[in-house]
């Protein structure tokens, strides 16, 4: 009996070991089958996440393409190189006439878009080299303000084949040169023609600079214009050798005033500033040659007869761009502007200034011509 009572309890105790066995292995597959889910769960939401991540990767890189693009669109194509263009000047740009309006004009060309660059007071002696140093630093168009320059010019041009050369006052028309004649007459006769109008003592006088052609020419004009209107009046006319020497031209003004002159006009660049100085400091009338030289001369200044050489060059290099320029020396004088009255700075009778007005206007059309043989 005791034995069977053993026997029992082992095999009570074999099932409780049973049962319990079965109960963790059925929470150990409920465990287990809860958990397929979620991690299921999980990898649905990291490939999820992973093709986000690749729809914003790839919507940034094409937002990344257009803006690549539209900049690519915005950016300007490259400009082309501006046109450089250079000036030598044989005088100061201070001069307040020749050289001062030749400036201007390289100012007006500046405006047209070139590179400019400009040297001054370059004795003819030294043109050629002023010259060769521009065509050399690649300069497209070179001006030369002078007719000193003409045979420099001339010589030069021939080893620079694509450089163009523009001459003022110059008789030179080669295939990469060519000439504007200003009509330094046509100021010299409005200059005499007033001046003829002024007078009081029946006396007038011209200053001319360095006697080469535009000064010369003015000279003839001055003396025409004199007559034209008084065969009675006296002319007397000098040159004083040089463009800069102003107490020179100062002195020389002076002795014409010593000799009866009562109205003196000045054609020497910066020299004419000393025949105004002279004018103003004798009590006489002068005929300025350029604008501003009545600052020198407050009460001396009557009017200033302009050749505004700037428009000049402005065609010129106009002409230039537009690959039509004249083969022909061209004329440049009160027909085109260039010669012209400037505005008067002191009391001067209407009949005089009508009597000079219409004179232009007949120079302008051709009516009154200048003889310059």
């Amino acid at each position: 009996m005791k034995k069977m009572r053993t026997m029992g309890l082992l095999l009570l105790a074999a099932i409780m070991m049973m049962t319990l066995i079965a109960g963790c292995s059925g929470e150990t597959a409920t465990t287990t089958a809860e958990a397929a889910p979620a991690t299921e769960a999980q990898e649905t939401e990291a490939a999820t996440e992973a093709a986000t991540e690749a729809e914003v990767t790839e919507a940034e890189e094409t937002e990344a393409d257009v803006t690549e693009e539209a900049t690519e669109a915005e950016e300007p194509e490259a400009e082309d190189a501006k046109p450089k263009v250079a000036l030598i000047l044989e005088g100061a740009v201070s001069d307040m006439s020749w050289n001062a309006t030749a400036y201007a004009g390289l100012e007006k060309i500046e405006a047209l878009g070139a590179e400019t660059k400009y040297v001054e007071n370059i004795p003819a002696s030294a043109g050629a080299d002023a010259i060769r140093t521009f065509a050399d630093e690649g300069f497209d168009v070179i001006f030369m303000s002078s007719n000193s320059y003409q045979d420099a010019g001339k010589e030069v041009a021939a080893e620079y084949p694509d450089v163009q050369f523009f001459m003022i006052n110059s008789t030179v028309t080669e295939d990469n040169v060519r000439s504007f004649a200003i009509q330094d007459a046509e100021q010299g006769f409005l200059m005499g023609a007033l001046a003829a109008l002024l007078t009081e003592s029946g006396t007038v006088g011209f200053i001319g600079g360095l006697p080469i052609n535009p000064i010369i020419n003015g000279g003839k004009g001055f003396e025409q214009g004199v007559k034209y209107v008084n065969e009675e009046v006296e002319v007397l006319s000098e040159n004083t050798g040089n463009f800069d020497d102003v107490n020179a031209a100062k002195e020389l003004a002076k002795a014409m005033i010593g000799q009866g002159a009562d109205v003196l006009s000045p054609m020497a660049n910066q020299a004419s500033l000393g025949v105004m100085e002279a004018a103003e400091e004798e009590g006489k009338k002068g005929i300025g040659s350029g604008l501003n030289q009545e600052t020198l001369a407050p009460n001396a200044a009557v009017v200033a007869i302009v050749k505004d050489t700037s428009i000049a060059y402005e065609a010129a290099y106009q002409a230039y761009l537009d690959q039509d320029m004249p083969e022909t020396i061209l004329p440049m004088g009160a027909a085109q502007g260039v010669v012209y009255i400037g505005d008067y700075y002191i009391d001067v009778d209407d009949e005089i200034k009508a009597q000079l007005e219409e004179i232009y206007e007949k120079l302008a059309s051709g009516e009154i011509t200048i003889d310059l043989d």
